[in-house]
């Protein structure tokens, strides 16, 4: 691996060539708007390149926020882009950029990292694993059971990025959410929609955006996809919900991910005479599930300090494996977390290296065990799909134990 050419990325030296590996994976037209956004995104976060012939032909993009994990809150490195030139593929450049990047992110102390999937499996080889189904919904907004007053909103644009990504770091949070720094990062996804809307209230200390929807008209009468949404409270929630309802007079169709902490459902109309009627249709109303995020510890001691359970403790050996070591062999510094751990999992929790005598062990891969950790399912759930492995006894006192929220990230990368 030593001899694979890998290196910082220098925007003047390697931005055109990062425009054109976007345009061959088809990410980007080959437009000058396009590529202006493009160059925007790679003056932040941290990128490295694989190049051949001194040219870059693969480069793999991250950048710093915060996860929340119950009611505390983690230091999270998100890998938000990761392309491979026509001509660089099957040469293993993504997965080792990718884990030279978690190694990064460890060394400038991130204890969680997270990205987005094209498919399940590749990132898996890095010791990601799979987050929860999250539900997409495309309904009709006429069919909304709300009635909160309605009052005109503000129009947004992508010029009004700093107030929109100040709207999400101060939205209502649940396990799992998401925030991304600098603000430029919201830029990136404003700039990238295709015919865009934003629509919001200005109700904030010294009138900031409190609450706003952005998405994407597709059509004159949709679906329109909402794609950012931020609100505080209930009133703010219903405000937007009925914001959607008053574009029922033209938009016969509203695409969006459930919110995360309620049922959409519990608000349409009819939803499953409308789903029958409008079967087969432009307009039709679906629900779809798919699990489209990863995430994985990169600090285990740091991840089980700030973890509180309610539940009943168990204290038990974990006998960690992690493929970053293989992919990082030879290199220096961090190279994943495999090692055995003491694990007390409880009102206070705590990982430290080692093993006790007597008590049960769990072997498990970070991927699996992260997935536990972060409540995507349970250890029962897990020992059958994923590699977890303990006695049946000590996999129901994990079930008791790690009793969580479904994790929703909030914001999309």
């Amino acid at each position: 691996m030593s001899n694979r050419p890998f290196r910082k990325f220098d925007h003047e030296r390697d931005i055109k060539s990062v425009q054109r590996i976007w345009v061959e994976c088809g990410w980007i037209d080959d437009e000058d708007h396009d590529k202006e956004v493009v160059s925007d995104l790679f003056r932040l976060g941290e990128t490295e390149v694989g190049t051949i012939d001194d040219e870059a032909e693969c480069s793999v993009h991250w950048t710093e926020g915060k996860i929340r994990y119950q009611n505390e809150t983690l230091d999270l490195g998100a890998v938000t882009a990761v392309t491979t030139s026509h001509i660089a593929r099957k040469l293993g450049f993504a997965k080792v950029l990718t884990a030279r990047s978690l190694a990064r992110q460890h060394e400038v102390g991130k204890s969680v990292s997270a990205l987005g999937i094209f498919e399940q499996g590749f990132y898996d080889k890095i010791g990601y694993g799979t987050g929860p189904y999250e539900n997409l919904v495309q309904f009709d907004p006429a069919s909304l059971k709300v009635s909160y007053p309605f009052r005109p909103p503000k129009r947004l644009t992508d010029a009004d990025y700093k107030q929109m990504h100040g709207a999400l770091c101060n939205r209502r949070k649940f396990h799992g959410a998401v925030d991304l720094h600098p603000a430029e990062s919201v830029r990136f996804e404003l700039k990238s929609t295709d015919k865009p809307f934003g629509l919001g209230y200005y109700d904030g200390p010294d009138g900031r955006l409190s609450h706003f929807i952005w998405g994407e008209r597709k059509g004159e009468y949709g679906p329109y996809d909402i794609t950012i949404r931020a609100y505080q409270n209930r009133e703010q929630l219903m405000e937007l919900l009925t914001l959607v309802k008053s574009l029922a007079d033209q938009v016969s169709s509203i695409s969006t991910l459930e919110f995360g902490e309620f049922q959409l459902q519990d608000l349409l109309n009819q939803p499953f005479r409308t789903r029958r009627s409008t079967k087969g249709g432009n307009y039709a109303q679906l629900l779809e599930a798919v699990a489209f995020w990863q995430i994985r510890i990169l600090d285990l001691e740091a991840c089980l300090a700030k973890t509180h359970l309610p539940g009943p403790g168990v204290r038990f050996n974990l006998e960690l494996t992690d493929p970053v070591y293989e992919i990082l062999k030879g290199e220096t510094g961090w190279q994943g977390i495999s090692g055995d751990y003491v694990i007390d999992l409880g009102e206070e929790s705590s990982a430290r290296p080692g093993s006790e005598s007597g008590l049960p062990r769990l072997k498990a891969s970070v991927n699996a065990f992260s997935r536990l950790w972060f409540g995507v399912r349970p250890a029962t759930n897990l020992a059958i799909t994923d590699e977890l492995y303990g006695d049946a006894q000590l996999l129901e006192r994990l079930d008791a134990a790690v009793r969580l929220p479904k994790p929703h990230f909030g914001w999309d990368f």
